[in-house]
Order: structure tokens, then C-alpha cells, then sequence
């Protein structure tokens, strides 16, 4: 009988032996290749927006601050949802950047039937607060309702929704001057080019206090524009109803407690805490 070639046999031996080896190989491959399928399932951190709009969003110190910051802030926290840095941008871009799903969500909005068409609402607002109409003080003692501002200027904000029956009035007798901004109409109020502007009661006192009007600038609070939530709205086309409930739930339980009372106090001052 013939032997085998010892030079032959320790060839197919090093042939199986990478034959075996390339198996390996791919097969785990195959498996590492299937991994980052699985990774992509993970939720990105939100992208939230806002404006400036002090005392609810402002800038102090280089850092972004404010009442409706802070209690977004701290139920995102309780959540454990990750939100990316809140980006700031004129009111009127930041609404359509909501409306056409550039954003997740936004603060701090009033509602309206027309936002409700792209925009979730938490059950609750932020806080619940008063718009008025800011005059001297001798215009104030004499109003009595919206008949009173024939033959004045009165100051509003380009894309605030304010009510249908106040632009009804000032759009009919052409009483109004549209400005970008609230400071902008206290300006002019204060300048002596308008003669009553339509402000957010925390925003406007702010604001007048900045500006040293304090004592020539007050608001008609005994005839309110309207009493309104200040809210933060989500995106239907980006947010699930799942996460604005969980939002809904977190923030009653957040405003039952003393940390949001301290901050009404601190922002807002004493008349909004209760």
C-alpha cells in the first residue's frame, strides 16, 4: 500500500483549517452586523423651543431662565426624558416651526382652536394668568370696556391670539398699531405714541418695572381682556399623546407641591402664590 505524503497531508490540514476559520468569520459577522438595528430603537432627546418672554423665558446671567423654564425643566427631569438646550426664536417663527414639525414642542402659548389642528395640549397649564390693558392712569379710571378705546391707539404683538372679540373691535374701528414685541408697545406707551397696550400681566410687570414705569403705567385689572393658561404645546406630528398625558400627570402632581409655589413666588410674586 502506498503511504500518504506527509507534505500532502499537512496541506489539506492547513486548507481545513482556514476553511474553518473563514466560517467563523463570517458568521460572526452576520451577528455584529445585526447589532446597531437595535441601537436606532432609542427615543432622541426632544427639541424644545421657546422666545423671550420674561418673567416665564428670559436670559440671566448667559443662561436661559424664567418660570416656564424652570417647571418644563424640572417635569422633564421627573420624567427622565431627555431634552436637548432649549433653543430661543421670535414667537411668530417658533409657532410655525411647531406647525410644520421642525420642533417638538413649545413654550409659552395660550390656546387656540387653530394651534389645536398641529399642536397637543397637556391637560393643564403651566399657570393661569390674567391679560390686561396697560394705560395712564387717568385713561384708567375711566374705562369701562372696549367702547373706551374709539379714538386711541391701542398697542398689540404681530401673531398673538389675544381674543376673537378684542381683534373684532380693534380691526372694525382701526384702533391698533402692531409692534414684534410687548417691551416695543411700552415703549411707544411710555414715548407717548400709544395710548393702551394689551399685555400678559407677569410679562407686562416686568417689563414696566424695567423701564422705571411703575408709577405712569397700570393696568385696568377690574375689565381683564381674558383670563388664560399659559401652556407648553407638543407637536402631533413629532410627540405621542403617550408623553404629553405623562407630562399632564407629572405636572398636577408638581403643582400640589411647595417647590412649584416657590416658584410662583420667586417669578411671578406673591399674588400668584396660593
Amino acid at each position: 500500500m502506498r503511504q500518504p505524503n506527509p507534505a500532502s497531508l499537512a496541506r489539506h490540514r492547513l486548507i481545513a483549517r482556514l476553511i474553518h476559520a473563514t466560517a467563523l468569520m463570517l458568521l460572526c459577522g452576520a451577528t455584529t452586523l445585526a447589532q446597531p438595528a437595535r441601537a436606532t430603537t432609542e427615543t432622541p432627546p426632544l427639541n424644545v423651543i421657546c422666545d423671550l418672554w420674561a418673567p416665564y423665558q428670559m436670559v440671566v446671567d448667559g443662561r436661559l431662565d424664567g418660570f416656564s423654564t424652570q417647571v418644563v425643566r424640572r417635569i422633564f427631569e421627573r420624567l427622565d426624558v431627555a431634552v436637548r438646550e432649549t433653543r430661543v426664536y421670535p414667537w411668530k417663527r417658533a409657532i410655525i416651526m411647531l406647525e410644520r414639525g421642525a420642533a417638538d414642542a413649545l413654550f409659552s402659548a395660550n390656546y387656540t382652536d387653530a394651534r389645536s389642528a398641529f399642536a397637543l395640549y397637556p391637560r393643564q397649564p403651566l399657570v393661569e394668568s390674567p391679560w390686561e390693558l396697560w394705560t395712564s392712569r387717568e385713561l384708567a379710571a375711566t374705562y369701562q370696556g372696549l367702547d373706551d378705546l374709539r379714538g386711541h391707539r391701542v398697542g398689540v404683538v404681530r401673531g398673538y391670539s389675544y381674543t376673537p372679540e378684542f381683534w373684532a373691535f380693534v380691526e372694525r374701528h382701526q384702533v391698533y398699531e402692531a409692534a414684534e414685541s410687548d417691551e416695543q408697545n411700552f415703549r411707544k406707551l411710555q414715548a407717548g405714541r400709544l395710548d393702551f397696550v394689551i399685555a400678559e400681566h407677569g410679562n407686562a410687570h416686568h417689563i414696566i418695572e424695567r423701564l422705571g414705569m411703575l408709577d405712569s403705567a397700570v393696568p385696568i385689572t377690574a375689565h381683564p381682556i381674558k383670563t388664560d393658561g399659559i401652556y407648553i404645546i407638543f407637536s402631533k406630528a413629532r410627540v405621542s399623546p403617550e408623553l404629553v398625558e405623562r407630562f399632564s400627570v407629572e405636572l398636577d402632581r408638581f403643582k400640589q407641591g411647595p417647590e412649584y409655589q416657590q416658584l410662583l413666588r420667586d417669578y411671578l410674586g406673591e399674588g400668584h402664590a396660593h
